[in-house]
């Protein structure tokens, strides 16, 4: 018997396979062509941005560095071995830490990048500064990698500017924390020309000179804190309040031996042109309250606070537990020196001033933070 073969299962025709192969011919030229010419893009990037290519066989340990790759460090082609070996062979010991450190983390989860700076050893001997970036491409059914590619860019010239830039920096800082020092020793030279004016038996005039005094070493202590800081732009000002409500405390040490004062800025840093004002304010208002706010005997206690509000402005509050402030004194029309000051000062810094006469007087001033 001859067996019927179905319809559906008829053999294709010698005309419909010779097609059917053109076909598959074209589409693998075509694929071919597209990865040729991919290669070709990728090597001429490479070529024209100088940097070089790695491959990685992480089961095998078999690294394939690009000629770009080796020439950077002044080898000749496949003059290294291309293994694993050779490359942690060549790096620098103070870079390894970090570089395993970044290895480990992309190993883990890929969408950590992988990408650092660190030095290799050239042919010469010398250390040349690499940026190393890369990507692992392939990983087993369990998740681990198995395949890692990336690049080598010199990246020399970078770091030679970067240290040149710091030297600068280090330079100017230098200088800055010198011109603080030299102003902050003028200012005490003035002091000491003032001290040698209170020689007099004008309780006035020696008055006025201490307050001149007491003014003069709030804006030395500004200088006297930034030479010393590390930040040469800012002041912390917690440390300057303190520093500044001592030097009054022992100024006045003859009629304050029973009041405190207590400061709280907590992590608040100022720029000179702030902090001087700010230092200005708080000698005259904490002045006047050490000479005028306390009966004789009572326990007086002097409130410094600065803080920044919601809206980002800083605040500034200093509060006694005195007699309050006479309800004569009208902040709008000022006739003291001291009050007459502060008023200049406030709007120095774009502030404003409010006073709370209960239960001693409190001055709050508000003003933007400056940048």
């Amino acid at each position: 018997m001859i067996p019927v073969i179905p319809e559906a299962l008829t053999l294709p025709g010698r005309g419909e396979l010779e097609k059917a192969k053109a076909d598959l011919e074209q589409r693998v030229l075509e694929r071919t062509q597209s990865l040729q010419l991919s290669e070709e893009r990728l090597q001429m990037a490479l070529a024209g941005s100088g940097d070089g290519l790695w491959d990685w066989n992480i089961l095998t340990k078999e690294v394939y560095f690009s000629p770009q790759w080796q020439q950077m460090l002044g080898y000749e082609i496949n003059e290294l071995p291309g293994h694993i070996s050779t490359w942690e062979s060549l790096i620098h010991p103070d870079d390894k830490p970090s570089h395993m450190e970044a290895l480990a983390l992309h190993f883990q989860n890929s969408q950590v990048p992988y990408g650092f700076d660190y030095r290799i050893k050239t042919k010469s001997g010398e250390w040349k500064w690499i940026g190393n970036y890369g990507q692992v491409v392939t990983r087993n059914k369990k998740g681990d990698a198995v395949r890692m590619s990336g690049t080598h860019k010199d990246i020399s010239d970078r770091k030679q500017r970067e240290q040149e830039l710091a030297e600068s920096l280090s330079e100017k800082n230098v200088m800055l924390q010198e011109i603080h020092h030299r102003v902050k020793n003028n200012l005490q030279v003035i002091c000491s020309l003032l001290n040698l004016q209170t020689q007099s038996s004008d309780p006035h005039i020696i008055e006025i000179m201490k307050e001149s005094q007491n003014r003069v070493r709030s804006m030395a202590l500004v200088h006297e804190n930034l030479y010393k800081s590390e930040n040469l732009s800012k002041i912390d000002l917690e440390n300057y309040v303190q520093d500044l409500s001592k030097n009054l405390l022992r100024s006045y040490h003859s009629i304050t031996t029973s009041t405190k004062i207590s400061v709280a800025v907590p992590n608040i840093y100022l720029n000179i042109d702030t902090a001087v004002p700010c230092g200005l304010i708080i000698n005259e208002l904490v002045s006047n309250a050490l000479k005028y706010a306390f009966l004789p005997q009572q326990q007086g206690e002097i409130k410094i606070s600065i803080f920044k509000s919601d809206d980002q402005d800083m605040i500034l509050n200093i509060a006694d537990n005195g007699i309050g402030l006479p309800s004569a004194i009208n902040i709008e029309q000022i006739n003291t020196m001291g009050l007459r000051m502060v008023m200049a000062l406030v709007q120095q810094i774009s502030g404003s001033l409010s006073v709370n006469r209960e239960a001693g007087s409190s001055f709050t001033i508000r003003f933007p933070e400056q940048v």
